[in-house]
């Protein structure tokens, strides 16, 4: 009987140690969890041949790496959104990057970005700055954090970057169109781009309701378009979510309806 009693807390102890080696082997790695929530702006790109490409603007180009393995990125004028893991030690392997394709002024990044994201299998940690590096010495990306802190809703200046997916661009000697929440009057202001936008708004957590929206009455020959779908966006919206410095805008369903920009009050 002790015998049995025996074999059996044997082979529970070896079972137990089985099991223990397969989860030490099948965890994920802590590289995963390094980059997990983070956010970055781009410093530069470093070519094998030592040719330096710079953004003009390093908030224009941005990555940044969500918890559940999505990744969203601004090239540019253009968004998009993808995939990644890493699946070891400073490993880190990117899915393919739905983009958006609006007519950003030439720059070689807007190119170069799109064109090495597939090649990239690996990241290093290094005095604040991720780099990521290319297959086949193809070069590396140098960035440095993204501002963590986000605009907040009220008091801000947003500017209007897009409309749906598509992008906006302000029409030649008009104003870019915007919107600023008034937190104390509770007031909307702002331009449609042609015309000065008045209104008034409630907040309710993640919930928006803009009401009493109105225009002034010019005619301009470029821009009303823009400033006609943006004033319909206003009214449409339900819902509201801020990633830093964006804003994005969502009808009853969840449909994203605009983006934009946070340029701070003074």
């Amino acid at each position: 009987m002790k015998s049995s009693r025996m074999s059996l807390s044997c082979l529970a102890a070896f079972l137990l140690a089985v099991i223990g080696h397969v989860c030490a082997q099948t965890a994920p790695q802590a590289a995963t969890s390094t980059l997990s929530g983070t956010s970055w702006q781009l410093v530069r790109f470093q070519s094998s041949d030592d040719k330096t490409l710079t953004p003009a603007e390093r908030v224009k180009y941005t990555m940044v790496f969500d918890r559940d393995g999505g990744v969203s990125v601004r090239i540019d004028c253009n968004r998009g959104h993808g995939t990644w893991k890493s699946e070891g030690p400073n490993q880190l392997q990117f899915g393919p990057l739905a983009l958006t394709r609006a007519m950003c002024p030439p720059a070689p990044l807007n190119d170069r970005i799109p064109n090495d994201w597939a090649y990239v299998r690996s990241y290093i940690l290094k005095n604040g700055h991720l780099f990521l590096s290319l297959m086949a010495d193809g070069g590396t990306y140098e960035f440095e954090p993204f501002p963590a802190d986000s605009a907040s809703l009220e008091n801000t200046d947003w500017k209007l970057t897009h409309l749906g997916k598509a992008a906006v661009t302000a029409a030649s000697q008009q104003r870019e169109p915007y919107f600023v929440l008034n937190s104390k009057s509770h007031r909307v202001s702002g331009s449609g781009g042609c015309n000065r936008l008045t209104g008034s708004y409630q907040l309710n957590g993640g919930e928006i309701t803009f009401s009493q929206m109105a225009t002034t009455l010019m005619a301009c020959p470029e821009g009303m378009d823009t400033e006609k779908a943006f004033l319909e966006v206003l009214t449409e919206a339900k819902t509201w979510k801020i990633t830093e410095q964006q804003l994005e805008l969502f009808d009853a369903k969840g449909t994203i309806l605009a983006s934009l920009e946070a340029r701070h009050m003074k």
